[in-house]
Protein backbone atom coordinates (compact mmCIF):
# COMPACT_ATOMS: atom_id res chain seq x y z
CA UNK A 1 0.00 0.00 0.00
CA UNK A 2 3.21 2.32 0.80
CA UNK A 3 4.56 3.23 -2.36
CA UNK A 4 8.17 5.09 -2.89
CA UNK A 5 9.81 6.51 -5.70
CA UNK A 6 13.15 5.05 -5.21
CA UNK A 7 13.41 1.01 -7.33
CA UNK A 8 16.72 0.87 -8.07
CA UNK A 9 16.14 -3.22 -8.63
CA UNK A 10 17.24 -6.14 -7.14
CA UNK A 11 17.78 -6.60 -3.59
CA UNK A 12 20.40 -8.03 -1.83
CA UNK A 13 19.54 -11.73 -1.11
CA UNK A 14 17.48 -11.88 1.71
CA UNK A 15 18.69 -14.60 4.46
CA UNK A 16 15.91 -17.19 6.10
CA UNK A 17 16.11 -16.40 9.46
CA UNK A 18 12.99 -19.11 10.74
CA UNK A 19 13.46 -23.04 10.73
CA UNK A 20 9.47 -23.71 11.14
CA UNK A 21 8.47 -26.62 9.07
CA UNK A 22 6.41 -25.68 6.43
CA UNK A 23 2.56 -27.30 6.33
CA UNK A 24 2.83 -27.62 2.64
CA UNK A 25 4.62 -29.98 0.09
CA UNK A 26 4.27 -27.72 -3.13
CA UNK A 27 5.62 -24.77 -1.12
CA UNK A 28 8.57 -25.42 0.50
CA UNK A 29 9.80 -25.89 -2.67
CA UNK A 30 7.54 -26.15 -6.09
CA UNK A 31 10.42 -28.36 -7.77
CA UNK A 32 13.24 -29.92 -5.94
CA UNK A 33 15.55 -29.45 -9.01
CA UNK A 34 14.91 -25.81 -9.27
CA UNK A 35 17.63 -24.24 -6.40
CA UNK A 36 15.73 -21.32 -4.75
CA UNK A 37 17.27 -17.66 -6.57
CA UNK A 38 16.20 -14.79 -5.61
CA UNK A 39 13.36 -12.79 -7.98
CA UNK A 40 14.98 -11.83 -11.40
CA UNK A 41 14.40 -8.58 -12.07
CA UNK A 42 11.36 -7.76 -14.21
CA UNK A 43 13.67 -6.51 -17.29
CA UNK A 44 15.08 -10.05 -17.13
CA UNK A 45 11.76 -12.22 -17.00
CA UNK A 46 11.90 -11.44 -21.47
CA UNK A 47 9.13 -13.96 -23.46
CA UNK A 48 11.00 -15.93 -26.05
CA UNK A 49 8.52 -17.29 -29.71
CA UNK A 50 9.59 -21.12 -31.04
CA UNK A 51 12.86 -20.79 -29.54
CA UNK A 52 13.60 -16.77 -30.77
CA UNK A 53 14.57 -14.20 -28.14
CA UNK A 54 12.30 -10.99 -28.25
CA UNK A 55 12.26 -7.28 -27.21
CA UNK A 56 9.54 -6.44 -25.51
CA UNK A 57 6.75 -4.75 -27.39
CA UNK A 58 7.79 -6.09 -31.17
CA UNK A 59 6.84 -8.72 -33.08
CA UNK A 60 8.18 -12.37 -34.47
CA UNK A 61 9.63 -11.17 -37.82
CA UNK A 62 9.14 -14.70 -39.58
CA UNK A 63 5.12 -15.93 -39.38
CA UNK A 64 4.36 -19.37 -37.98
CA UNK A 65 3.07 -21.73 -40.67
CA UNK A 66 0.16 -23.47 -40.40
CA UNK A 67 -1.07 -25.72 -42.86
CA UNK A 68 -3.85 -25.23 -45.55
CA UNK A 69 -7.14 -25.73 -43.45
CA UNK A 70 -5.95 -25.82 -40.24
CA UNK A 71 -8.44 -25.70 -37.38
CA UNK A 72 -5.89 -25.19 -34.73
CA UNK A 73 -2.77 -22.72 -34.12
CA UNK A 74 0.36 -24.25 -31.84
CA UNK A 75 3.51 -21.56 -30.74
CA UNK A 76 5.68 -21.93 -27.74
CA UNK A 77 6.31 -18.85 -25.09
CA UNK A 78 9.17 -19.23 -22.97
CA UNK A 79 9.91 -16.89 -20.05
CA UNK A 80 13.71 -16.54 -19.37
CA UNK A 81 15.03 -16.54 -15.73
CA UNK A 82 14.16 -18.63 -12.56
CA UNK A 83 10.40 -18.51 -12.13
CA UNK A 84 10.44 -17.46 -8.92
CA UNK A 85 7.14 -16.04 -9.03
CA UNK A 86 4.00 -15.95 -10.92
CA UNK A 87 3.51 -14.84 -14.23
CA UNK A 88 0.90 -14.77 -17.00
CA UNK A 89 -0.14 -13.93 -20.86
CA UNK A 90 -3.69 -12.87 -22.01
CA UNK A 91 -3.73 -14.39 -25.38
CA UNK A 92 -5.46 -11.70 -27.67
CA UNK A 93 -6.32 -11.36 -31.77
CA UNK A 94 -5.15 -8.20 -33.34
CA UNK A 95 -6.68 -6.97 -36.93
CA UNK A 96 -3.35 -5.68 -37.61
CA UNK A 97 -1.39 -7.13 -41.06
CA UNK A 98 -4.67 -9.42 -41.42
CA UNK A 99 -4.68 -10.81 -44.72
CA UNK A 100 -7.73 -13.05 -45.59
CA UNK A 101 -8.96 -13.70 -41.62
CA UNK A 102 -11.60 -12.00 -40.09
CA UNK A 103 -10.09 -12.24 -36.74
CA UNK A 104 -13.16 -11.32 -35.11
CA UNK A 105 -15.24 -13.75 -36.72
CA UNK A 106 -12.58 -16.64 -37.49
CA UNK A 107 -10.12 -16.80 -34.41
CA UNK A 108 -11.25 -17.89 -30.74
CA UNK A 109 -8.51 -17.26 -28.14
CA UNK A 110 -8.28 -18.96 -24.57
CA UNK A 111 -10.23 -16.35 -22.41
CA UNK A 112 -8.57 -17.16 -19.27
CA UNK A 113 -4.63 -16.63 -18.42
CA UNK A 114 -1.98 -18.47 -19.27
CA UNK A 115 0.33 -18.86 -16.29
CA UNK A 116 3.69 -19.79 -15.44
CA UNK A 117 3.72 -20.36 -11.53
CA UNK A 118 7.06 -21.52 -9.26
CA UNK A 119 7.91 -24.96 -10.33
CA UNK A 120 6.51 -24.99 -14.20
CA UNK A 121 8.74 -25.18 -17.25
CA UNK A 122 9.82 -22.25 -18.97
CA UNK A 123 8.29 -23.54 -21.94
CA UNK A 124 4.15 -22.84 -22.26
CA UNK A 125 2.86 -24.32 -25.57
CA UNK A 126 -0.59 -22.02 -26.08
CA UNK A 127 -3.12 -23.22 -28.73
CA UNK A 128 -5.53 -20.70 -30.58
CA UNK A 129 -8.61 -22.27 -32.78
CA UNK A 130 -9.68 -20.89 -35.75
CA UNK A 131 -13.28 -21.48 -36.55
CA UNK A 132 -13.04 -20.28 -40.29
CA UNK A 133 -10.20 -22.52 -42.06
CA UNK A 134 -8.51 -20.85 -44.58
CA UNK A 135 -6.91 -22.55 -47.10
CA UNK A 136 -5.02 -19.73 -49.08
CA UNK A 137 -1.25 -19.74 -48.86
CA UNK A 138 0.00 -16.04 -47.62
CA UNK A 139 -3.85 -15.53 -45.89
CA UNK A 140 -2.43 -14.93 -41.96
CA UNK A 141 -3.61 -13.21 -38.77
CA UNK A 142 -2.12 -12.12 -35.82
CA UNK A 143 -1.79 -12.74 -31.86
CA UNK A 144 -0.78 -10.79 -29.03
CA UNK A 145 0.64 -11.53 -25.67
CA UNK A 146 0.59 -9.27 -23.51
CA UNK A 147 0.54 -10.33 -19.61
CA UNK A 148 1.60 -9.56 -15.95
CA UNK A 149 5.02 -10.51 -14.38
CA UNK A 150 7.01 -10.77 -17.66
CA UNK A 151 9.14 -7.83 -19.20
CA UNK A 152 6.43 -6.58 -21.75
CA UNK A 153 4.28 -8.11 -24.77
CA UNK A 154 5.22 -9.53 -27.57
CA UNK A 155 3.71 -10.89 -30.84
CA UNK A 156 3.50 -13.56 -33.75
CA UNK A 157 2.00 -14.16 -36.87
CA UNK A 158 0.24 -17.43 -37.90
CA UNK A 159 0.74 -17.80 -42.01
CA UNK A 160 -1.32 -20.48 -44.02
CA UNK A 161 1.36 -22.17 -45.61
CA UNK A 162 1.92 -25.53 -47.71
CA UNK A 163 3.65 -28.31 -46.50
CA UNK A 164 3.77 -26.53 -43.36
CA UNK A 165 3.81 -28.43 -39.90
CA UNK A 166 2.72 -27.19 -37.08
CA UNK A 167 1.77 -29.46 -34.02
CA UNK A 168 1.98 -30.10 -30.19
CA UNK A 169 4.93 -32.11 -29.02
CA UNK A 170 4.21 -35.42 -27.81
CA UNK A 171 5.23 -34.36 -24.32
CA UNK A 172 4.45 -31.32 -22.96
CA UNK A 173 6.11 -29.04 -20.40
CA UNK A 174 4.81 -29.01 -16.89
CA UNK A 175 2.30 -26.33 -15.41
CA UNK A 176 0.80 -27.12 -12.23
CA UNK A 177 -2.64 -26.28 -11.47
CA UNK A 178 -2.96 -23.24 -8.97
CA UNK A 179 -3.09 -24.27 -5.18
CA UNK A 180 -6.02 -24.14 -3.04
CA UNK A 181 -6.20 -22.99 0.60
CA UNK A 182 -7.84 -25.38 2.88
CA UNK A 183 -8.26 -23.34 6.21
CA UNK A 184 -12.44 -23.45 6.84
CA UNK A 185 -13.17 -25.83 9.62
CA UNK A 186 -9.54 -25.01 11.45
CA UNK A 187 -9.53 -23.24 14.93
CA UNK A 188 -7.43 -19.99 13.87
CA UNK A 189 -4.88 -19.21 16.32
CA UNK A 190 -5.92 -15.96 16.34
CA UNK A 191 -9.91 -14.77 15.47
CA UNK A 192 -11.11 -11.30 15.91
CA UNK A 193 -14.72 -10.14 17.38
CA UNK A 194 -15.38 -8.00 15.33
CA UNK A 195 -18.76 -7.36 17.44
CA UNK A 196 -16.14 -6.38 20.11
CA UNK A 197 -13.38 -4.48 18.28
CA UNK A 198 -12.33 -1.57 19.54
CA UNK A 199 -9.96 1.47 18.42
CA UNK A 200 -8.60 4.85 19.25
CA UNK A 201 -5.75 6.93 18.05
CA UNK A 202 -3.19 6.07 20.56
CA UNK A 203 -3.88 2.28 19.56
CA UNK A 204 -4.66 2.14 23.70
CA UNK A 205 -7.55 2.33 25.19
CA UNK A 206 -8.92 4.12 28.40
CA UNK A 207 -7.01 1.55 30.78
CA UNK A 208 -4.35 1.54 28.97
CA UNK A 209 -4.79 -2.10 26.90
CA UNK A 210 -3.71 -2.52 23.30
CA UNK A 211 -6.39 -1.87 20.61
CA UNK A 212 -6.62 -1.16 17.38
CA UNK A 213 -5.51 1.99 16.01
CA UNK A 214 -7.38 4.33 13.92
CA UNK A 215 -4.60 6.41 12.19
CA UNK A 216 -1.45 5.38 9.70
CA UNK A 217 1.52 4.82 12.26
CA UNK A 218 3.41 7.86 10.85
CA UNK A 219 0.46 9.75 11.11
CA UNK A 220 -3.07 10.96 9.42
CA UNK A 221 -1.46 11.50 5.73
CA UNK A 222 0.11 9.38 2.82
CA UNK A 223 0.38 12.68 0.57
CA UNK A 224 3.68 11.64 -1.01
CA UNK A 225 1.79 8.43 -2.36
CA UNK A 226 -0.33 10.83 -3.79
CA UNK A 227 -3.17 10.18 -1.87
CA UNK A 228 -5.76 12.91 -1.60
CA UNK A 229 -7.87 11.99 1.52
CA UNK A 230 -7.08 12.40 5.28
CA UNK A 231 -7.20 9.27 7.47
CA UNK A 232 -9.55 10.74 9.80
CA UNK A 233 -10.78 9.51 13.90
CA UNK A 234 -13.06 11.14 16.17
CA UNK A 235 -10.34 11.80 18.72
CA UNK A 236 -7.41 13.43 16.72
CA UNK A 237 -10.47 15.34 14.30
CA UNK A 238 -13.65 16.02 16.01
CA UNK A 239 -14.67 18.63 13.98
CA UNK A 240 -13.82 16.99 10.38
CA UNK A 241 -14.18 13.36 10.32
CA UNK A 242 -17.43 11.87 9.27
CA UNK A 243 -18.57 8.53 10.85
CA UNK A 244 -14.57 6.83 9.65
CA UNK A 245 -15.08 3.85 11.81
CA UNK A 246 -18.57 2.54 12.84
CA UNK A 247 -19.39 -1.43 14.11
CA UNK A 248 -22.70 -1.99 12.16
CA UNK A 249 -24.84 -5.53 11.82
CA UNK A 250 -25.92 -6.15 8.59
CA UNK A 251 -28.84 -7.47 7.30
CA UNK A 252 -28.34 -11.37 7.90
CA UNK A 253 -27.30 -10.41 11.71
CA UNK A 254 -23.54 -10.35 10.59
CA UNK A 255 -21.12 -8.24 12.30
CA UNK A 256 -18.80 -6.09 10.69
CA UNK A 257 -17.04 -2.78 10.86
CA UNK A 258 -17.63 -0.08 8.13
CA UNK A 259 -14.53 2.24 7.01
CA UNK A 260 -16.35 5.17 5.50
CA UNK A 261 -14.56 7.94 2.86
CA UNK A 262 -16.18 10.70 1.42
CA UNK A 263 -15.68 14.13 0.14
CA UNK A 264 -15.46 17.00 2.90
CA UNK A 265 -18.41 19.68 2.32
CA UNK A 266 -15.09 21.75 2.46
CA UNK A 267 -12.03 20.29 2.11
CA UNK A 268 -9.61 19.98 5.29
CA UNK A 269 -6.22 21.76 5.41
CA UNK A 270 -3.57 19.02 7.54
CA UNK A 271 -0.02 19.85 7.82
CA UNK A 272 0.06 22.84 5.27
CA UNK A 273 -1.85 20.09 2.76
CA UNK A 274 -5.53 20.50 1.40
CA UNK A 275 -7.60 17.08 1.88
CA UNK A 276 -10.54 16.89 0.20
CA UNK A 277 -11.16 13.73 0.96
CA UNK A 278 -11.88 11.53 4.19
CA UNK A 279 -9.80 7.99 4.03
CA UNK A 280 -10.13 5.19 7.05
CA UNK A 281 -7.11 3.09 8.45
CA UNK A 282 -7.16 0.42 11.35
CA UNK A 283 -4.09 -1.21 12.13
CA UNK A 284 -2.06 -3.24 14.55
CA UNK A 285 1.05 -1.92 15.25
CA UNK A 286 0.17 -1.95 19.39
CA UNK A 287 -1.28 -5.99 18.76
CA UNK A 288 1.56 -8.33 19.78
CA UNK A 289 -0.66 -11.24 19.58
CA UNK A 290 -1.14 -10.13 15.37
CA UNK A 291 2.88 -9.65 15.03
CA UNK A 292 3.64 -13.10 12.82
CA UNK A 293 6.35 -13.05 10.71
CA UNK A 294 5.26 -16.62 9.51
CA UNK A 295 1.79 -18.19 8.93
CA UNK A 296 -1.31 -17.40 7.55
CA UNK A 297 -2.80 -14.01 7.24
CA UNK A 298 -7.00 -14.10 6.28
CA UNK A 299 -9.64 -11.47 6.31
CA UNK A 300 -13.26 -11.16 4.63
CA UNK A 301 -13.82 -8.03 3.29
CA UNK A 302 -16.14 -6.02 0.87
CA UNK A 303 -14.55 -3.37 -1.31
CA UNK A 304 -15.55 -0.22 -2.25
CA UNK A 305 -17.27 0.49 -5.67
CA UNK A 306 -16.25 4.14 -6.42
CA UNK A 307 -13.48 4.98 -8.25
CA UNK A 308 -10.44 6.15 -6.60
CA UNK A 309 -11.85 4.23 -3.20
CA UNK A 310 -8.35 2.41 -3.13
CA UNK A 311 -9.06 -0.36 -0.59
CA UNK A 312 -6.36 -2.91 0.76
CA UNK A 313 -5.35 -5.28 3.36
CA UNK A 314 -1.65 -5.14 4.26
CA UNK A 315 0.90 -5.07 6.81
CA UNK A 316 4.18 -4.05 7.57
CA UNK A 317 6.79 -4.45 10.14
CA UNK A 318 7.29 -3.90 13.58
CA UNK A 319 10.20 -4.02 15.77
CA UNK A 320 9.34 -6.59 18.41
CA UNK A 321 11.74 -5.36 21.47
CA UNK A 322 10.04 -1.78 20.72
CA UNK A 323 6.82 -1.90 19.04
CA UNK A 324 8.13 0.34 16.43
CA UNK A 325 7.15 0.28 12.66
CA UNK A 326 9.55 -0.51 10.27
CA UNK A 327 9.08 0.49 6.04
CA UNK A 328 10.21 -1.78 4.21
CA UNK A 329 9.23 -4.74 4.71
CA UNK A 330 5.59 -4.66 3.12
CA UNK A 331 3.30 -7.18 2.25
CA UNK A 332 0.04 -6.13 0.02
CA UNK A 333 -2.07 -9.35 0.61
CA UNK A 334 -4.51 -7.66 -1.64
CA UNK A 335 -5.37 -4.23 -2.76
CA UNK A 336 -8.21 -3.02 -5.34
CA UNK A 337 -7.38 0.38 -6.49
CA UNK A 338 -10.39 1.43 -8.26
CA UNK A 339 -8.54 3.58 -11.16
CA UNK A 340 -5.73 4.59 -8.83
CA UNK A 341 -2.14 5.26 -10.32
CA UNK A 342 -3.91 4.36 -13.85
CA UNK A 343 -4.99 0.99 -12.84
CA UNK A 344 -7.98 -1.40 -14.13
CA UNK A 345 -11.22 0.27 -12.70
CA UNK A 346 -13.91 -3.12 -12.41
CA UNK A 347 -15.25 -4.66 -9.28
CA UNK A 348 -13.44 -7.63 -10.12
CA UNK A 349 -9.47 -6.28 -9.99
CA UNK A 350 -7.00 -7.64 -7.60
CA UNK A 351 -3.37 -6.75 -6.73
CA UNK A 352 -1.28 -8.39 -4.42
CA UNK A 353 2.67 -7.62 -3.61
CA UNK A 354 5.74 -7.42 -1.68
CA UNK A 355 7.95 -4.54 -1.31
CA UNK A 356 11.89 -5.37 -0.45
CA UNK A 357 14.25 -3.13 0.67
CA UNK A 358 16.68 -2.91 3.88
CA UNK A 359 14.08 -2.66 7.03
CA UNK A 360 12.93 0.58 8.48
CA UNK A 361 15.16 2.37 5.59
CA UNK A 362 12.29 3.70 4.39
CA UNK A 363 13.65 3.13 0.83
CA UNK A 364 12.11 0.57 -1.57
CA UNK A 365 14.71 -1.70 -3.65
CA UNK A 366 12.18 -3.73 -5.46
CA UNK A 367 8.58 -4.25 -5.40
CA UNK A 368 7.46 -7.34 -7.20
CA UNK A 369 3.98 -8.05 -7.29
CA UNK A 370 0.75 -9.59 -9.73
CA UNK A 371 -2.74 -7.79 -10.64
CA UNK A 372 -5.34 -9.73 -12.04
CA UNK A 373 -8.52 -9.51 -13.23
CA UNK A 374 -10.61 -12.71 -11.42
CA UNK A 375 -13.14 -13.14 -13.98
CA UNK A 376 -9.56 -14.43 -16.55
CA UNK A 377 -7.85 -16.41 -13.76
CA UNK A 378 -8.75 -20.02 -13.53
CA UNK A 379 -11.38 -21.32 -10.69
CA UNK A 380 -13.55 -17.59 -10.54
CA UNK A 381 -16.43 -17.32 -12.20
CA UNK A 382 -17.08 -14.64 -15.17
CA UNK A 383 -19.26 -12.66 -13.09
CA UNK A 384 -17.04 -12.03 -9.89
CA UNK A 385 -18.02 -9.12 -7.99
CA UNK A 386 -15.29 -7.96 -5.09
CA UNK A 387 -18.21 -4.87 -4.31
CA UNK A 388 -21.18 -6.80 -3.71
CA UNK A 389 -20.60 -9.38 -1.13
CA UNK A 390 -17.31 -10.23 1.28
CA UNK A 391 -14.56 -11.96 -0.38
CA UNK A 392 -11.74 -14.32 1.30
CA UNK A 393 -8.56 -12.83 1.13
CA UNK A 394 -5.80 -14.68 2.19
CA UNK A 395 -1.38 -14.94 2.32
CA UNK A 396 0.97 -18.03 3.51
CA UNK A 397 4.57 -16.23 4.72
CA UNK A 398 6.89 -19.19 4.48
CA UNK A 399 10.82 -19.43 4.86
CA UNK A 400 10.74 -19.43 0.97
CA UNK A 401 7.50 -18.41 -0.31
CA UNK A 402 4.84 -16.29 -0.06
CA UNK A 403 1.13 -17.17 -1.77
CA UNK A 404 -1.77 -15.24 -2.30
CA UNK A 405 -5.12 -16.65 -2.07
CA UNK A 406 -9.08 -14.93 -2.81
CA UNK A 407 -11.56 -17.21 -1.72
CA UNK A 408 -9.28 -19.68 -1.00
CA UNK A 409 -7.50 -20.23 -4.79
CA UNK A 410 -4.17 -19.27 -5.51
CA UNK A 411 -3.64 -15.90 -7.37
CA UNK A 412 0.12 -15.25 -6.56
CA UNK A 413 3.19 -16.71 -5.35
CA UNK A 414 6.65 -15.31 -5.03
CA UNK A 415 10.05 -16.03 -3.70
CA UNK A 416 9.92 -14.44 -0.20
CA UNK A 417 12.46 -11.99 0.02
CA UNK A 418 11.41 -9.86 3.19
CA UNK A 419 13.68 -11.30 5.96
CA UNK A 420 16.80 -8.91 6.94
CA UNK A 421 19.35 -8.90 4.88
CA UNK A 422 21.50 -9.25 8.74
CA UNK A 423 19.30 -12.13 9.71
CA UNK A 424 18.06 -10.35 12.84
CA UNK A 425 14.83 -12.04 14.27
CA UNK A 426 13.85 -8.76 16.53
CA UNK A 427 10.82 -7.95 13.96
CA UNK A 428 7.53 -9.28 12.88
CA UNK A 429 4.03 -8.15 10.71
CA UNK A 430 1.08 -6.84 11.88
CA UNK A 431 -1.68 -6.19 9.99
CA UNK A 432 -3.38 -2.94 8.32
CA UNK A 433 -7.03 -3.05 7.19
CA UNK A 434 -7.87 0.95 4.89
CA UNK A 435 -8.96 2.89 2.43
CA UNK A 436 -7.26 5.31 0.53
CA UNK A 437 -8.49 7.91 -1.42
CA UNK A 438 -6.82 8.69 -4.37
CA UNK A 439 -8.19 10.86 -7.05
CA UNK A 440 -8.51 14.50 -7.59
CA UNK A 441 -10.05 17.35 -6.08
CA UNK A 442 -12.83 18.02 -8.54
CA UNK A 443 -14.31 15.03 -8.71
CA UNK A 444 -17.36 14.90 -6.85
CA UNK A 445 -16.66 10.76 -5.73
CA UNK A 446 -20.50 10.44 -5.54
CA UNK A 447 -21.08 6.91 -7.77
CA UNK A 448 -20.68 3.68 -6.26
CA UNK A 449 -20.06 2.80 -2.58
CA UNK A 450 -17.14 4.34 -0.87
CA UNK A 451 -16.75 2.17 2.18
CA UNK A 452 -15.00 -1.29 2.86
CA UNK A 453 -16.40 -3.72 5.03
CA UNK A 454 -14.57 -5.43 7.42
CA UNK A 455 -15.90 -8.97 8.16
CA UNK A 456 -13.57 -10.55 10.20
CA UNK A 457 -9.67 -11.39 10.22
CA UNK A 458 -7.75 -14.51 11.14
CA UNK A 459 -4.12 -15.52 11.49
CA UNK A 460 -3.31 -19.45 11.64
CA UNK A 461 0.18 -20.26 12.46
CA UNK A 462 2.41 -22.54 10.93
CA UNK A 463 1.30 -26.21 11.66
CA UNK A 464 -2.06 -25.34 13.17
CA UNK A 465 -4.00 -27.88 9.98
CA UNK A 466 -4.15 -25.66 7.52
CA UNK A 467 -3.02 -26.91 4.11
CA UNK A 468 -2.63 -26.60 0.56
CA UNK A 469 -3.21 -29.03 -2.33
Amino acid sequence: MKRSRRNIGLVITALVISSIVSCSEYIVNPDSEIPLEDIPAIADRRLSINGIDLDPMTTLEEPIGIPPGATKAHVRLTLAGAIMSTAYVQVNTSTGGAKGFNVNRDISTPFKYQYWRPGDDADLWITVDIINPRHTPGDQFKITFPGEGTAGPVACFFQIQEGAVNELPAEMPFHRDPLVLHADGVTPSMDLDMAAIEWSDSGFDADGNPVWRSRLSHGYSQAGNGETGLYTNVEAFPDDAVNPHTRELDSEGRPFVRLHTVKFDEPVVFSERVFPFQASVLQGNNLTDWKHRRGVYRAQIQTPSRKGAWSAFWAVGSTLSTGASQWPPEIDFFESFNGAYGAAYTPRSTSSAQHIGVHGSNVRDMVNGLKSELDRVPGFELDIDLNAEPHDYACIIEDDWITHFVDGKETLQHRNMLDRVDGGTDWAFYPIINVAVKIDAANPYNEGTPDLLWYGLQYYAPGSGWYVE
